[in-house]
């Protein structure tokens, strides 16, 4: 049985020591001593005090004394880590292409692209990124990185505080260290089914997909597939992304010729476009990639001072930084569109003089039609831009090359 692997990149964000850190960020003198926020029970303790074994869920007088006198106890205040919660994922937000929040101090994002964007590597972005939080939001995170929100997220156990941890691929030995409890929504009723059968994460992905959907059916089976690298899982999505994107591989057909190339381009921009029309947005950064034969990427960007959403406005700049970024040396597996500084289209008071709001609806409705007969009978079999409307831009290519 074949899936189709994920070519997207996840991250897990989870705050170290939460609450102790927002009460260390609201009285810094606080940074060097013993904490424990309480109630009954310990519920956060910064990492000077976990070093003494004392851990959330520890009852206070335990804790009192191993710690003898040398700590600071300090009442929950939940309000205020709401509002350093919201201060977090507002950050995440605006600085990831999605973000589905997991619980108060944790989250996962999705950063397809916006390393290459940015023209680092994956560990300097990912590195930037918590360098950034902690001068933004003023606490300090652990980032896991992955290829699905589940394989992020079983690796957050590993080490803490400050840490990353980047793992694109299956782990193979590595799962064997990992108890099947750390796997989230894996509850003691499935752990009972599977007692026999699995020690370990590396277990569970070398079970057999058939069985675990005879026996256990969709959780587990959505588990499997996202531990096993393919991207199912939705935890919970936010109203909008700040970024989308579209590209299509040819590995089989690597080459440099021109008409092909942009061929290909177009393609993917429909189709980027359909979705962008449909959702409403407006976009104020295009950016098109080229992928050469040793996957080295190579990607231009074009930022307007005004948003924008006309699909021949965006489609000329895409040609524009075709025409001029075409290189007829550079050999090329994949291209790729990516619109990006995404917001929603305000409605605004209709007008005899403004047509916008017009062509919003117009084609937010024709889109959803078109994407509606697709999703029933064949994808993007039907489209509304028409040959005739390509050969037009396709012909305008041609004569300025």
């Amino acid at each position: 049985m074949r899936f189709k692997t994920s070519k997207k990149i996840f991250i897990h964000v989870d705050c170290d020591s939460f609450f102790a850190e927002c009460e260390i960020f609201r009285n810094p003198s606080l940074k060097n001593k013993y904490i424990l926020v309480w109630e009954e029970i310990v519920l956060a303790c910064n990492y000077k005090t976990k070093a003494l074994w004392i851990t959330t869920w520890t009852p206070v007088w335990q804790a009192e004394e191993k710690l003898k006198g040398k700590w600071v106890f300090l009442k929950s205040d939940h309000n205020f880590y709401s509002l350093v919660s919201s201060k977090l994922m507002n950050y995440l937000e605006k600085n990831t292409l999605s973000i589905e929040p997991f619980s108060i101090d944790e989250a996962f994002c999705e950063i397809t692209w916006l390393a290459e964007l940015n023209k680092l590597s994956l560990e300097e972005y990912i590195l930037k990124l918590q360098n950034d939080i902690i001068k933004n939001v003023w606490v300090p995170v652990s980032i896991w990185v992955s290829t699905t929100k589940i394989k992020a997220k079983i690796f957050s156990k590993l080490n803490k505080p400050r840490w990353v941890f980047i793992d694109l691929w299956n782990s193979g030995e590595l799962y064997k260290d990992l108890e099947l409890s750390i796997v989230p929504f894996i509850g003691k009723s499935m752990q009972e089914k599977l007692k026999y059968r699995c020690n370990n994460v590396y277990d569970f992905i070398a079970l057999w997909y058939p069985y675990l959907k005879k026996k256990i059916w969709k959780t587990a089976t959505d588990l499997w597939l996202e531990l096993s690298g393919v991207n199912v899982y939705t935890i919970r999505k936010t109203n909008y992304s700040k970024s989308m994107s579209r590209w299509r591989s040819f590995n089989k057909n690597i080459t440099n010729n021109k008409q092909y190339l942009y061929s290909q381009l177009l393609l993917n921009f429909n189709y980027l476009y359909e979705e962008f029309s449909i959702k409403k947005y407006t976009l104020k950064k295009v950016s098109i990639y080229f992928r050469d034969k040793q996957k080295k990427t190579y990607i231009y960007n074009f930022v307007l001072t005004e948003k924008i959403f006309i699909r021949k406005d965006i489609l000329k700049i895409v040609q524009n930084l075709f025409i001029q970024n075409y290189d007829i040396n550079m050999f090329c597996r994949s291209t790729g569109v990516i619109f990006s500084n995404l917001e929603k289209i305000k409605q605004e008071q209709l007008s005899i003089f403004n047509k916008e709001n017009m062509v919003v609806d117009i084609n937010h409705d024709l889109l959803s039609i078109i994407n509606a007969i697709n999703n029933k009978y064949d994808s993007h079999k039907l489209s509304f831009w028409t040959d005739l409307l390509w050969k037009r831009f396709d012909t305008k290519l041609w004569i300025m090359k």
